[in-house]
């Protein structure tokens, strides 16, 4: 019996021992989470694990960021800050609807030598079941960007001492440069642009007069050593500038290779890059512009910002696109303000030579339109058994729908006819017609051609059975149903519209999942548990057997 009470003494210690053990591993791992760190930026709501990663200067109106992760959203009692935002160091600001509008100064700056990630932070889920997208707006003050990106001289010669900024997340982010000054890259008069990489979200760059939207300031010393990178990745992107500064900004020829600049498996998006010719007045007319893709799967709208004639927007790499306003088709045209234009290049495709020619645009007189010739042949001897019919019905098909347009080929007309004046795109997609020849008693069809060259159709009878009649014949066979066969293909089409989504107003919410290390710890302390009562059922045996 004393034996028995020794074990279950023993017991019990084993138990709060290991149970002792893990409330002090529990604790350890407590500890080591960091508790962020929540503070009032004037009207920006600050977050960081470290109050040493940052500091707001209320008589400046500036917040500065010196590293580490910090999350930054505007105050839900105010519409737009008028607080500014510098860093100087390593940092990942997480953007959650914040609007800024300068003052002075660039409404983000990133000094030069520092590299900062921007991560877009996504809308919550409504109950709806649809992401409410929180809009990040960052203006510049007039001569300074919106995001400022510079670049400086280095000490060696020929050497920069450049900022770095990447773009990632999938949320939105609209940058708007002050006169004079870049939209996200280089204020008005810097030496150049930084380092600028887009890796993901939807962006919107709108440039200061004379500058460029992603890229350089008016005056600035230098082009940027490397261009300015999209990625693949990106949702959508979408620059406006006034001419005089470019979209995105082209990089130096010499110096260091932009290649250079690429991450690691890092695909470049395809940009479709163009601009509006005539006079700088006629400028503010391009609103509601369309880029649609030529076989209706999706499609870009947008207006031109006032004064802006050149933009620049993210299109899949394969497709053809066309650009329209109000039922006008553009055409490229040969200069920026031409006597004529080539109405046959109205079809346009991205590229990822960000440093292409720009392709000027000017709207068409008349939408371009086709004619298309049908022509009857028969093969039957010259009608020997009398069955030829006296005339047939064409139906015309557009992209695999009827049109509602016939023609008859007849003798009269010598078995040949046309479609005139046929839309070569309707409604932004550009249309495939096909020809469909009635079904013919007697006769097997045959249709070649195409609606570039027209149609030929032909007919051919197999002679009839020795002592049957052509009336015979055709008086047989309209004794049977015959069903028409027509194969007609239906283009199915998703139209997608882009644009900048109505600002919400958001919260932020941090979770935290277990670690790997909680995981591993209890398997640690449920094998010593194990092991101790494996022990002690083996004692256990051994008093027993003594006794």
């Amino acid at each position: 019996m004393n034996t028995i009470k020794r074990i279950a003494c023993l017991f019990v210690v084993i138990l709060i021992l290991v149970s002792a053990a893990g409330r002090s591993a529990q604790a350890a791992e407590t500890a080591e989470v960091p508790q962020t760190i929540q503070t009032e930026a004037g009207s920006l709501l600050v977050e960081s694990e470290s109050a040493g990663n940052y500091r707001y200067e209320e008589d400046e109106r500036k917040l500065y960021i010196y590293g580490g992760t910090v999350s930054i959203r505007l105050n839900p009692a105010v519409d737009y800050s008028r607080d500014r935002i510098e860093v100087s160091g390593y940092a990942a600001l997480v953007l959650s609807g914040v609007r800024i509008l300068a003052e002075n100064g660039p409404a983000l700056r990133v000094i030069p030598g520092a590299a900062v990630e921007i991560r877009l932070a996504e809308g919550e889920k409504s109950e709806e079941g649809n992401a409410s997208v929180m809009e990040n707006f960052l203006q510049g003050a007039e001569g300074y960007a919106g995001i400022e990106v510079g670049t400086l001289p280095g000490g060696e010669e020929g050497s920069l001492y450049e900022a770095s900024l990447r773009i990632r997340g999938k949320g939105y982010l609209a940058a708007v440069g002050g006169e004079g000054a870049a939209a996200i890259g280089a204020s008005r008069g810097q030496y150049a642009c930084g380092h600028i990489v887009i890796e993901e979200g939807n962006i919107t760059a709108i440039a200061g007069k004379n500058a460029d939207a992603v890229g350089c300031g008016a005056g600035n010393d230098a082009m940027p050593a490397r261009a300015p990178l999209i990625s693949a990745n990106t949702e959508s992107f979408m620059a406006f500038a006034d001419g005089t500064g470019h979209a995105i900004a082209y990089a130096v020829q010499t110096g260091t290779d932009a290649g250079e600049a690429l991450p690691e498996g890092f695909k470049p998006a395809a940009i479709l890059r163009a601009a509006f010719a005539g006079s700088e007045e006629s400028a503010v007319n391009f609103d509601n512009i369309r880029v649609r893709e030529t076989q209706g799967k999706s499609e870009i709208n947008f207006s031109m910002p006032e004064g802006c004639r050149e933009f620049a927007v993210k299109t899949d790499e394969d497709s053809e696109y066309m650009i329209e306003q109000g039922g006008r088709i553009f055409a490229a045209a040969g200069s920026e303000d031409p006597d004529e234009i080539d109405e046959d290049a109205v079809l346009f495709r991205g590229t990822t030579n960000y440093s292409g020619e720009i392709v000027f645009l000017k709207p068409l007189e008349n939408n371009p339109s086709i004619d298309i010739d049908v022509t009857g042949h028969w093969e039957d001897e010259e009608d020997a058994d009398g069955t030829r019919p006296g005339s047939v019905d064409i139906t015309l098909y557009a992209n695999g729908k009827e049109t509602g347009r016939t023609i008859t080929l007849s003798e009269e007309n010598d078995w040949s006819g046309t479609f005139d004046e046929l839309a070569v795109y309707s409604d932004g997609v550009k249309q495939s017609y096909s020809v469909v020849e009635e079904r013919v008693d007697g006769y097997t069809g045959l249709i070649s051609g195409s609606d570039l060259d027209g149609y030929s159709i032909t007919n051919t009878h197999e002679p009839l059975p020795e002592g049957r009649s052509g009336e015979e014949e055709i008086e047989q066979r309209s004794n049977h149903t015959f069903e028409e066969g027509r194969i007609v293909a239906t283009v199915l089409t998703t139209k997608v519209s882009r644009s900048m989504p109505a600002r919400t107003s958001t919260t932020i919410k941090k979770t935290h999942s277990a670690k790997t290390a909680d995981s591993a710890d209890s398997i640690f302390w449920g094998a010593i548990l194990l092991m101790a009562l494996a022990a002690l059922f083996v004692w256990m045996r051994i008093e027993q057997s003594r006794e």
